[in-house]
């Protein structure tokens, strides 16, 4: 028999919400063997999946309620066992990983019936050292932003999506220049020498809360989209930025210089170890490789 795992994460959002998870999930069909457990730190998540699988012999579905770090930590706690299934209930700030089934909404995804007999869709992810991404796996300034935005988030007039875009302006003035030898499926792409404002691998299409990194990307075409943008001046940045953001950036002759293309494996290399945004958790790695797994994580869609 199916299980179905909500693991709750009560500091994700703006205010905790596992009082009215809770009584939704003791709501569910009486016929389903359901159970909930709430995190209590970072990589908590992971824990509680990894003692589930152990106990349970069956298949599991695992429903991350919190935001993209929940997930994440769920993701790699179940990735490699094939009775694990995973989806995303949306609580948290950024939640970015859905926004790559534009023809679900967030209400979707918080609908706790319409996921409990939802459909199942293998999809692909990146393995980047020990750990296994969904999203978008980046280093450089967006990997930088994502790990000063920490410091943002705390602060209630900044707090929530802003925290972002306060730390974006921070590394915009200090951290546009990365020297990163980019080699991706054995073609040089970046030699190291000429500094790149980021390189980041994609799976997912969002990531910064909003920002469509990667527009054309798709979760189970067995393929990453990769893509390398030179340092920019702070003016070319400001006009660049909401090119970036709507995901106008792909094929633009007025971003000329953004290099897009389609690849199984990428590796960076540099002198010292290398901060890199794992689906937004900042991992510090050297010369890391990253390499798509096709068709091995399952995650569930909400029952149309």
């Amino acid at each position: 028999m199916r299980k179905h795992l909500f693991i709750i994460n009560p500091a994700a959002g703006l205010q905790d919400a596992s009082t009215d998870l809770i009584a939704k999930i003791n709501a569910l069909d009486s016929g389903l063997d359901v159970e909930y457990q709430l995190t209590k730190a970072p990589g908590h998540a992971g824990e509680i999946v990894k003692e589930a699988l152990a106990s349970h012999p069956g298949e599991l579905s695992v429903y991350a309620c919190g935001g993209d770090g929940t997930l994440f930590d769920v993701v790699n706690g179940g990735a490699g066992s094939p009775r694990f299934a995973v989806t995303s209930v949306p609580v948290g700030t950024g939640n970015d990983f859905i926004k790559s089934f534009p023809e679900y909404t967030p209400e979707d995804f918080r609908d706790l019936r319409k996921l409990v007999h939802g459909s199942f869709l293998p999809i692909d992810s990146m393995r980047v050292g020990d750990y296994t991404s969904v999203n978008i796996v980046s280093a450089g300034f967006d990997a930088i932003t994502c790990k000063n935005m920490a410091k943002y988030k705390s602060k209630p007039i900044i707090g929530g999506k802003n925290a972002y875009n306060a730390a974006l302006v921070e590394c915009l003035l200090f951290y546009r220049k990365h020297y990163l030898r980019v080699v991706a499926d054995g073609e040089e792409l970046s030699d190291g020498k000429n500094p790149l404002l980021f390189a980041l691998a994609a799976n997912g299409r969002y990531y910064g809360g909003g920002y469509k990194a990667s527009p054309i990307s798709s979760l189970d075409d067995g393929l990453m989209d990769v893509i390398t943008i030179p340092t920019l001046s702070i003016l070319k940045f400001a006009r660049f930025a909401g090119v970036y953001r709507r995901g106008e950036h792909i094929h633009n002759p007025k971003a000329d210089f953004v290099n897009h293309s389609v690849r199984r494996e990428m590796q960076l290399f540099a002198p010292d170890p290398i901060p890199m945004n794992v689906d937004g958790e900042i991992i510090e790695m050297r010369n890391p490789k990253i390499t798509l797994e096709p068709k091995s994580i399952t995650v569930i869609l909400p029952q149309k």
